[in-house]
């Protein structure tokens, strides 16, 4: 599992910001191949984006690649650039922008695994993070997400949303549907999710908390400071945490004893407002809780 609160989000093109990557804060460095500015200036921001992935990863840090959409006839390119070569060992994730049906993702899936093959990577090594950017994406969510299995988590984009519906200034709400249903749709899939907001903009100036509060995993950042922040907001609850240890300890107890449900007393010092029902759902919630905390451990252990 991916530690995903906070994704620094940077430029292909931004020399100087890849090279202060190696040093951020976020949970993971994501360049930017999809830019629009990177438009005519590709074989450059590729090759920015090869040495740079070097570089991050050599810190331990896990290295995102935004990639071209599948309708835009660069993704092969961007793909040869980025996992074709030796730099392909050293990405974590690919971040599919414009992701709109489940053909879009199949398309992905395929074409990173013949370069995964050639380049002797395990299989699904490289994971997939769909971009959810248009009214369209959300009404497939859930199959573009059971198309492949090599999903480690989805992303909305705030912008996208907005220039696809040629949203207002006042469409703070809809975008708070957007990311229930999202939130849904990522909950059954078993997936963590994050948000994307690249121009901040009023109605957006609360949105990484309002969708903290709608189990979101984290948030795009563009800063040190703003990867701080989103560390700190989406942080494991240290109670929760706590309470998925005992849930599975008395998981344990339950099984060994024959039965399928048990009970996390209300008298535990960490959570003693209420008793927690143990089965096979809690236990699997548990589960995906301490799996997201041991990977932000993991990656508070290399700065």
């Amino acid at each position: 599992m991916l530690a995903l609160r906070s994704t620094l989000l940077i430029d292909a093109l931004d020399e100087a910001a890849l090279a202060a990557a190696t040093s951020s804060a976020a949970d993971a460095v994501a360049i930017n191949l999809a830019a629009p500015s990177v438009h005519g200036r590709r074989a450059q921001a590729r090759a920015n984006a090869q040495r740079a992935i070097l570089a991050i990863a050599a810190t331990g840090r896990p290295v995102h690649v935004r990639v071209s959409d599948t309708r835009s006839g660069e993704l092969e390119g961007d793909l040869d650039a980025i996992v074709a070569g030796e730099t392909g060992a050293h990405v974590t994730a690919i971040v599919l922008s414009g992701a709109e049906i489940p053909q879009d993702a199949r398309d992905a899936d395929v074409a990173i695994r013949k370069r995964e093959m050639r380049q002797g990577i395990n299989p699904g090594g490289i994971r997939l993070i769909p971009e959810v950017d248009s009214a369209e994406a959300l009404s497939h969510l859930s199959r573009i997400l059971d198309a492949v299995d090599r999903h480690s988590g989805v992303a909305l984009s705030i912008d996208g949303l907005r220039e696809d519906m040629g949203l207002g200034n006042r469409a703070g709400s809809l975008y708070d549907h957007a990311m229930a249903d999202l939130a849904v749709a990522a909950h059954t899939a078993r997936l963590p999710w994050i948000v994307s907001v690249v121009h901040h903009r009023p109605e957006t100036a609360d949105l990484a908390r309002r969708a903290h509060d709608l189990g979101a995993a984290g948030a795009l950042v563009h800063d040190e400071d703003e990867a701080r922040a989103m560390n700190a907001l989406f942080a494991p609850d240290p109670v929760e945490v706590a309470v998925a240890r005992a849930t599975l300890a008395e998981w344990d107890r339950v099984r060994a004893a024959d039965a399928w449900v048990g009970v996390v007393a209300g008298e535990m010092p960490e959570a003693s407002t209420y008793d927690r029902l143990v089965d096979r759902r809690t236990v699997r919630r548990a589960r995906a809780l301490l799996a997201y905390a041991d990977a932000i451990g993991a990656r508070e252990g290399v700065r």
